[in-house]
């Protein structure tokens, strides 16, 4: 279905199922999270030249491990649009906006790759383990922009499209992962800025163009929003069970990764 085809009025009242919207994003996701994390491998492991974005705000924000909670926190808000979503235009364009951001960043990661130093890491403790199993699967190859921070942003505008007061909570949400970017030194401030302005660009590209009409943006019940809320409690305590009970080794982490 085209994202901007017309529905008769008896498809417009059909809402999509839990089935179609979950496989829908995650089918989305299965293509996208691989590509991005070959573009990091690549331009990590290219030796071609890199680019650093360090500002005062970079300097000020302290290092603090435990803010990998947050940061992994996206993962599963990039989610939320999905306990909202009733008709399958809406769905659509979402999906539409998301892949419009990877085809906007893709070019600038092998272009311009920027990376942040990442001095060698001691896995000390639960918050240090986790961020060298970010470290492991994330590496610094591309970070401007920022698809942490543009997910969020871009969860944030589908939401608040239905519900303004789920939108707002996932603002709040959304600068609190940014700021986790800088926090366990995953990227600079700017990484994050430029993030935001590309999902703000691709909402308006797929939502304002031909806007749909609002009986397409009739929101769920907020109860289903904890389905990604309590999933993501689950994957804490699946990474504090990680650190508890070695399922991942200390030793298969990169403690001593290269200072880029």
């Amino acid at each position: 279905m085209s994202p901007f085809a017309a529905l008769s009025p008896t498809e417009a009242a059909i809402s999509l199922t839990p089935t179609r919207r979950f496989a829908t994003l995650a089918a989305t996701a299965c293509v996208l999270l691989p590509v991005y994390g070959a573009i990091g491998v690549y331009t990590a492991g290219s030796g071609g030249k890199r680019h650093t974005l360090p500002s005062a705000l970079d300097d000020m924000v302290p290092f603090e491990p435990a803010w990998v909670v947050v940061y992994a926190l996206v993962f599963l808000q990039a989610l939320a649009p999905l306990a909202v979503v009733t008709d399958p235009r809406v769905l659509n364009r979402t999906v539409a906006a998301y892949l419009t951001i990877y085809a906007i960043g893709t070019p600038i990661w092998l272009l311009y790759p920027v990376v942040v130093p990442r001095p060698p890491l001691p896995i000390v403790d639960l918050w240090t383990y986790g961020i060298g199993i970010v470290r492991y699967v994330d590496p610094p190859g591309n970070c401007m922009p920022s698809m942490h921070v543009a997910l969020a942003v871009m969860a944030t505008l589908a939401v608040r499209r239905h519900d303004r007061l789920a939108g707002a909570l996932l603002a709040v949400s959304a600068a609190l992962i940014w700021w986790s970017t800088l926090a366990i030194r995953q990227h600079w401030a700017s990484d994050g800025v430029v993030g935001a302005g590309f999902a703000i660009v691709a909402d308006q590209l797929w939502f304002a163009m031909k806007p749909l009409p609002p009986e397409a943006f009739v929101p769920l019940h907020r109860a289903w929003h904890l389905t990604w809320i309590l999933t993501f409690v689950v994957a804490v305590l699946v990474l504090m069970s990680g650190w508890w009970f070695g399922w991942v080794p200390i030793e298969a982490l990169p403690p001593n990764a290269v200072a880029w």
